[in-house]
């Protein structure tokens, strides 16, 4: 079984905060993914040093070498340093020989975790999970349906006092596409795709892990923002590349939270316990959850700031 290993970072004007949910084996990309999520500083512009006196680590090969094949230890303090343009801090340079041809690796791309925006139709619970789930919104119906179905074959477990009103009519309700999904459907979708669902909260910086018990090897993330849900996942190239994760590597859950924390500073989130809002969009002002949902699903906007 591979060891734990405890790290710390100093960085800036040097700030130490500790590394945590590393092992011996792994690598040095998901050690480059945690020092992004302390620092924001790109995997790309990382100089990693370590030891003493410092020297910088060789980070080519980052997707494959170990944390233990390159020497680090726990108790370790890792110097983290922004590279200028030009810079290579991975690979140490050798003087070039008269006769030897310039070789430069190209760069690897930059992977971040971005919320893939959804249409706000009544159904961006259902169309998120059929993207971080099935790789396409285009099976939000049969989601809604899929819910519906289990809720109604297991009235024990969602019997009335659980449901708020009858198991009939609560799936009767459901399954109208005007009606939003929500805690109960999430639950759902973990035990039926054994998947664990974070479901990460803007305004309150809280992550509701649907599953959590179950141990599931994998996990999802939706981002909410008081009215309304869009998936999540990582973007290279423009382009959703991955959404699910393995649920033994913290740094995807970490990252998660700073897309969380940009919006919140941004305020695009919305307070249901009473809010006056201004679709950030076309400037309408708006009153309560009513209006921001008809608002939504007229309109498509989906940016609402709190007045």
């Amino acid at each position: 079984m591979a060891k734990p290993l405890n790290l710390r970072c100093q960085f800036g004007s040097g700030q130490r905060q500790p590394i945590k949910g590393l092992k011996e084996e792994s690598t040095l990309d998901e050690l480059q993914a945690l020092i992004f999520s302390i620092t924001q500083i790109q995997p790309d512009k990382q100089c990693i040093k370590s030891g003493y006196p410092p020297k910088a680590l060789n980070l080519s090969g980052a997707e494959t070498n170990t944390l233990k094949t390159v020497g680090l230890r726990s108790g370790d303090t890792l110097i983290i340093e922004e590279l200028k343009d030009g810079v290579n801090g991975g690979v140490q340079s050798q003087p070039p020989t008269q006769a030897a041809a310039v070789s430069v690796p190209p760069p690897r791309p930059i992977r971040k975790m971005v919320r893939k925006i959804v249409p706000a139709d009544n159904s961006c619970l259902f169309a998120s999970i059929s993207f971080v789930v099935l790789s396409d919104t285009a099976f939000k119906d049969d989601l809604r349906m899929l819910a519906a179905n289990t809720i109604a074959s297991d009235p024990t477990t969602y019997n009335d006092a659980f449901l708020g009103k009858s198991n009939w009519e609560y799936c009767e309700w459901l399954t109208k596409k005007d009606h939003w999904g929500g805690a109960i459907e999430l639950n759902v979708f973990s035990q039926h795709y054994q998947m664990e669902i974070n479901a990460v909260d803007v305004q309150s910086g809280r992550i509701d892990r649907f599953g959590e018990d179950n141990k599931y090897p994998n996990r999802v993330f939706v981002m909410y923002d008081g009215i309304h849900y869009d998936p999540m996942g990582l973007e290279e190239n423009g382009k959703i590349v991955q959404t699910v994760f393995p649920t033994d590597q913290p740094q995807y859950q970490a990252q998660a939270l700073q897309v969380a924390n940009e919006l919140k500073k941004n305020r695009q989130f919305t307070d249901l316990a009473g809010f006056t809002l201004r679709c950030m969009i076309c400037n309408t002002p708006l009153k309560g959850q009513t209006q921001a949902q008809q608002h939504a699903k007229e309109t498509g906007h989906m940016n609402f700031g709190e007045v």
